[in-house]
């Protein structure tokens, strides 16, 4: 299952934009132009369809913090989603406003070869649902022409889980990590990375091969490491390096090295199943050139959705096409975004300025490649 299409209109910096997404994005922009609420907009969609509108805003510090402020603010927020997994579509949209009156409206669809075969429509108004046309779908699915996988997924749906998208987001704070990682938290990783010691040692009891594999990625990409370990003492979870005949702590590792233990761990985590989406602002942080390449090809290979925020000459240099999605401001103010490979002519743009060496985002800027699409 993935993420297709976000429209958001009305939220922060964001008036009637719509993203489309791939298996891997890689969201690059200027500072300000509103990646850090590309990031914010998925967290508050999983936190309204765990705990409900009311405590999604309340965790956002009000309706007023969320709003567009450059517009009225009795006009919605709307947020769309379309969620895609072969041959099912599945569309929600969500509009609320400052008193909370909130509706929700969601579309299932079922394709083959363009052809719409069937449609399952419900709204909610606040905590009411409704579903309809639900009890005909029921009937007619013996009498479809449904390949035995299609029919089978058709006969087993679950409805909340066909309308719902749960993503988990990261913004990892090492000097967080450094200073508090040891201490007693939750088991679930938090977005800043503040119990990556429990987090580890709960993964090494119960997935010790995914354990392996973050403790590998450490070898591959940091001199003089030969590993990772994590110890309980006194209800402290204590994250050690192995390095020759000695284990280091957290406070003798670079920053990078921290960045990167947390993010190969978050790729692994064996709770939230049913995150379909996980999204990191600039994981590339403090990571040398070799680190940043292995992260890239990891979010590639990882079988979740993925998405980053970044503005790293390192990560559009190596970043291919298909998995760049620009963000930028408008003549009004408002962020907007266009996938790169739907920008004419860019690849030869691109060779013109020397693709192959580092390049500022203020050089593409300048070319009118990103920030002029008006």
């Amino acid at each position: 299952m993935q993420l297709k299409r976000l429209y958001i209109h009305n939220y922060k910096s964001f008036y009637d934009t719509t993203i489309e997404l791939g298996k891997f994005n890689i969201v690059v922009g200027e500072n300000n132009s509103g990646k850090s609420n590309l990031i914010d907009v998925l967290e508050f969609i999983s936190i309204v369809q765990l705990k409900g509108y009311e405590q999604a805003i309340l965790e956002k510090d009000g309706y007023e913090k969320i709003f567009n402020y450059n517009y009225n603010d009795s006009e919605p927020i709307i947020i769309e989603i379309v969620v895609v997994e072969t041959p099912f579509v599945a569309k929600r949209r969500f509009t609320f406003n400052a008193d909370i009156q909130t509706i929700s409206t969601a579309h299932y669809y079922v394709y083959d070869n363009n052809e719409r075969l069937l449609e399952i429509s419900a709204f909610r108004r606040n905590k009411i649902l409704e579903i309809e046309k639900y009890k005909k779908f029921k009937c007619e699915i013996e009498s479809l022409e449904l390949d035995l996988y299609t029919a089978f997924k058709l006969a087993h749906l679950n409805m909340n889980l066909i309308f719902s998208l749960l993503s988990k987001t990261y913004a990892f704070n090492t000097q967080t990590i450094r200073n508090e990682s040891q201490k007693k938290a939750t088991k679930e990783l938090q977005k800043d990375g503040v119990n990556l010691g429990k987090n580890l040692f709960e993964l090494r009891q119960k997935s010790p091969n995914d354990f392996e594999i973050i403790s590998n990625s450490m070898i591959t990409t940091v001199n003089e490491i030969d590993g990772i370990d994590v110890q309980e003492t006194f209800g402290n979870y204590l994250i050690g390096f192995k390095e020759t005949n000695k284990i280091i702590g957290m406070d003798m590792v670079s920053d990078g090295t921290i960045n990167l233990l947390a993010t190969m761990t978050a790729l692994h985590q064996t709770e939230g199943l049913l995150n379909v989406l996980i999204a990191f602002d600039e994981p590339e942080r403090h990571l040398h050139l070799k680190a940043v390449n292995y992260l890239l090809e990891a979010f590639r290979s990882n079988e979740k959705q993925i998405l980053i925020t970044t503005h790293s000459t390192e990560i559009l240099k190596h970043a291919n096409i298909e998995e760049i999605i620009f963000v930028y401001r408008d003549s009004d103010g408002d962020t907007q975004a266009i996938r790169a490979d739907e920008i004419p002519n860019l690849e030869k743009k691109m060779e013109s300025l020397g693709y192959e060496r580092p390049m500022t985002l203020d050089e593409l800027i300048g070319c009118r490649i990103v920030g002029d699409f008006e």
